[in-house]
């Protein structure tokens, strides 16, 4: 592991291999180990750099302030990285569920050249909470709506972070039509005979040390993020290989956001992985490798 000095923290990242550059950007609630089983068979033909990004544990910030977190410090980040480490050999950028919004971010910005895309069960930007303010599971808020409030969602969901991690990672075998994302259903139902994803438990439960405070205050700036947005926003000609799992209950794809993503590439590429959950990388790794890997 190695570290990068950005303003006031220090950014942990990983580069092994040679040749052309790919940089891999996870998402919530993952870390640097997320890529692990792609990262070891691209290094073999590419320069991989995983990236632990900006409030996760290895990465963490002293004394915090919600807005440390918005897109544009983290999209940041990831260009100081890239142009520090001269990760400038045909770079492919690849992000997954919040590592896919900054990498949207990166291209649009255009600070540093990316010659493709691979975003993974994400999308392009989040919309105003409002749009989630106004949805319902039976009283309960959806979780992006509890997420507004950093403090009190991280400390209802460390009460149990085994369970958080375990409910997080449940191995989705059926479609949900209508699933229940509120804080509670989505983050919270584990039971003890659920599969889960081959993920350490153990090892994610003691790096985030009953701490999610500056992962959720992501979700904290998505209004925010808007705004500044309209700075940069674009369409952008950069290639683009959009995967999604047909089982992702937390991000389904629709018509909506199939629109969405061909205004907002040029060259937009959709694929259906049709029994592949949300965490579609650690289940698929050949359609990932394959996304990134055929230009």
């Amino acid at each position: 592991m190695k570290k990068l000095k950005v303003n006031n923290f220090n950014l942990t990242y990983s580069t092994e291999g040679e040749g052309s550059d790919i940089v891999l950007l996870h998402g919530f609630p993952s870390d640097i180990f997320f890529w692990e089983k792609i990262k070891s068979k691209l290094k073999k033909n590419f320069r991989v750099t995983s990236i632990e990004q900006r409030g996760y544990p290895l990465s963490k910030l002293k004394n915090p302030t919600i807005d440390m977190f918005n897109i544009d410090n983290l999209s940041n980040d990831v260009e100081t990285l890239i142009e520090t480490n001269g990760l400038v050999k045909n770079t492919i950028l690849v992000g997954h569920d919040w590592g896919s919004i900054v990498a949207w971010a990166v291209v649009s910005r255009e600070k540093v050249r990316i010659s493709k895309l691979v975003s993974i069960c994400g999308g392009t930007e989040f919309p105003h909470s409002g749009i989630y303010d106004e949805l319902d599971y039976s009283g309960n808020k959806h979780y992006i709506s509890s997420f507004q409030d950093p403090k009190n969602s991280s400390k209802f969901l460390t009460q149990n972070l085994d369970k958080f991690f375990r409910s997080s990672y449940r191995l989705v075998k059926n479609n949900i039509t209508q699933p229940d994302l509120s804080l509670n259903s989505l983050f919270f139902k584990y039971k003890k005979n659920d599969l889960i994803h081959n993920v350490d438990i153990e090892r994610m439960v003691n790096s985030f040390n009953n701490d999610l405070y500056q992962p959720i205050s992501w979700y904290a700036n998505i209004n925010n993020n808007i705004m500044l947005s309209n700075e940069w926003r674009r369409v952008i000609e950069t290639p683009v290989d959009f995967l999604f799992g047909g089982l992702d209950a937390a991000v389904k794809f629709n018509s909506k956001m199939e629109s969405r993503l061909k205004k907002s590439g040029k060259n937009v590429r959709i694929k259906l992985i049709s029994n592949a959950d949300h965490w579609l990388p650690l289940t698929h790794e050949e359609s990932v490798i394959e996304s990134i890997t055929n230009i």
